[in-house]
């Protein structure tokens, strides 16, 4: 039988996780927007910026019929990149558009147009692409990221 002893113990970790969390959450949207000096301009200091720490790409569904593995992606192993060099569109005040959103990179069928979804994380020759940023990195050395093959690298790892 547990003790009263105990469950004021545990309310009392439970309180201070919680004060940690908040502490760390209200001063995140600062840090964020101050990662680079292309910083987006908070238009609302109470602004608390959301997102998912660890997400899979969830493919359009015209584009869900391919052999490589659903691309797995880390906010937080990309937190020194400023949020608006991959949302391009985000004024730092709305929700975030999904990249297949209309306007965006809407071309879900023809990989090959400039506005494709498919181009959007694989163009080699932009900063803003997955495969154009590791490609820059790994080039100045930076990082060693496996990002060819296709099939099993950095993006689309076996299972």
């Amino acid at each position: 039988m547990k003790t009263p002893f105990v469950y004021v113990g545990m309310a009392v970790l439970f309180a201070v996780v919680i004060v940690v969390y908040a502490t760390s959450t209200n001063q995140l949207s600062d840090e964020i927007a101050n990662i680079s000096d292309k910083s987006v301009e908070i238009t609302n200091p109470d602004l608390v910026v959301s997102f998912p720490v660890n997400l899979e790409f969830k493919r359009p569904e015209v584009l869900n019929k391919t052999r490589f593995a659903i691309v797995k992606f880390s906010h937080y192993e990309h937190q020194d990149v400023n949020c608006v060099k991959c949302h391009h569109t985000w004024d730092g005040n709305t929700q975030i558009k999904s990249c297949a959103a209309s306007g965006c990179h809407d071309e879900l069928e023809h990989k090959g147009e400039p506005h494709s979804y498919f181009k959007a994380f694989h163009t080699a020759q932009s900063d803003r692409s997955c495969r154009g940023c590791h490609k820059m990195l790994n080039k100045e050395g930076k990082t060693d990221l496996q990002i060819t093959p296709c099939a099993n690298n950095i993006c689309h790892v076996k299972n």
